[in-house]
């Protein structure tokens, strides 16, 4: 298959955008074609050309959200590595609420994500693409394990598990609840808490 021109994916990134958009301001049920394209601004019929299914719909916003999501995490992941020596347990909580604050922020997105989650249930490939069975999930157990290694904290699956629980409940409220909602104070008894274990 030929690359695609600037303008294709323009238009392309335009329909995730517009339908990300959507899901989060009026819920899956809102999301169609149509929809799309009055958001968006496009001709009618543009989208489907762009995304000729339901399905095709979805999977481009899924793969969105996640594009999105390992831009942020891997910008955390390259200020844990430019500096190898150990963290303190309070540095380390500083680099997770911060991972936070920036899911936080791509508020659409979240809220997207998670309604797209419940609503995903009977779609295992693409549930699991917003959820365990992703490579946005695989980064940030990646980045999980080596910070928590050089905060000199447990490292083993559950330890893993549970601080990326921590992270989703956190960027879940503050996106949907509380946008004011404090990250570092809660992260950092947390991760003492850990330490003392």
């Amino acid at each position: 298959m030929p690359p695609r021109s600037p303008a294709a994916h323009y238009r392309r990134d335009l329909v995730a955008r517009s339908a990300i958009g959507i899901l989060a301001q009026d819920g899956v049920r809102a999301l169609t074609h149509r929809a799309v394209d009055a958001s968006a601004g496009l001709p009618p019929g543009s989208t489907s050309h762009i995304a000729r299914t339901r399905e095709a719909l979805l999977t481009l916003v899924v793969d969105a959200l996640a594009e999105s999501t390992l831009v942020d995490s891997e910008r955390i992941a390259t200020r844990l590595d430019h500096d190898p020596a150990p963290l303190s347990v309070d540095e380390l909580a500083d680099h997770f609420a911060a991972l936070v604050e920036a899911f936080a922020s791509r508020r659409d997105d979240m809220r997207a994500r998670y309604a797209l989650i419940i609503e995903l249930h009977d779609a295992p490939t693409l549930h699991a693409k917003l959820t365990t069975g992703s490579e946005v999930h695989a980064t940030a157990r990646r980045i999980a394990i080596a910070a928590l290694r050089r905060a000199g904290l447990r490292h083993s699956a559950s330890d893993v598990d549970e601080l990326l629980r921590l992270v989703d409940s956190l960027t879940f409220h503050r996106s949907a609840i509380d946008a004011n909602a404090p990250v570092r104070p809660i992260m950092r008894a947390y991760l003492h808490g850990c330490a003392g274990r």
